[in-house]
């Protein structure tokens, strides 16, 4: 599957885009998550989104699944990015490995993966954003499409 990778070296977390989005069914997707011992997802899509698509709805009965809707583009507000955190934290803690998608997988799953980098195992901010963008996500969307800035994108980053 494209662009399913882990967002940092040998860590339980990983990013993908949603199911279909570069093709293939939600079988395949599945089956891909499935092969690296995923368990968990958690989505983040929009909530517009994630009825359009029927997720995280498609595949709750094959994996345990959070949904933490964000704003496609946009940073999330304090409070969303906590509950994003503590879905990966709980997922982390109860030993499974979680994958972290929105539509491409790219610019929320890049920040969210970029917090979890600083806020759980040590990173610095800056340090966070290039270890997901070499992981292939896009952490800095939000920055380029002109809805936030670089400041407040390691603002929120930060412990």
């Amino acid at each position: 599957m494209p662009n399913f990778a882990p967002v940092a070296p040998e860590t339980p977390v990983y990013g993908i885009c949603r199911p279909g989005h570069l093709g293939g069914g939600l079988d395949d997707w599945a089956a891909t998550l499935d092969s690296a011992g995923v368990s968990s997802v958690l989505c983040l899509l929009s909530s517009a989104e994630a009825t359009r698509w029927g997720l995280p709805d498609a595949y709750a009965d094959r994996f345990e699944t959070a949904h933490v809707p964000i704003r496609e583009r946009h940073l999330p507000d304090e409070s969303t990015l906590r509950s994003a955190l503590g879905a990966i934290r709980d997922a982390d803690d109860a030993g499974e490995t979680v994958a972290v998608h929105c539509n491409a997988g790219l610019g929320r799953t890049g920040v969210v993966a970029a917090a979890w980098l600083t806020q759980e195992c040590g990173y610095d901010p800056h340090e966070a954003v290039e270890t997901v963008r070499e992981a292939g996500r896009a952490p800095r969307e939000a920055v380029r499409c002109g809805n936030a800035t670089e400041a407040e994108l390691l603002e929120l980053l930060a412990p």
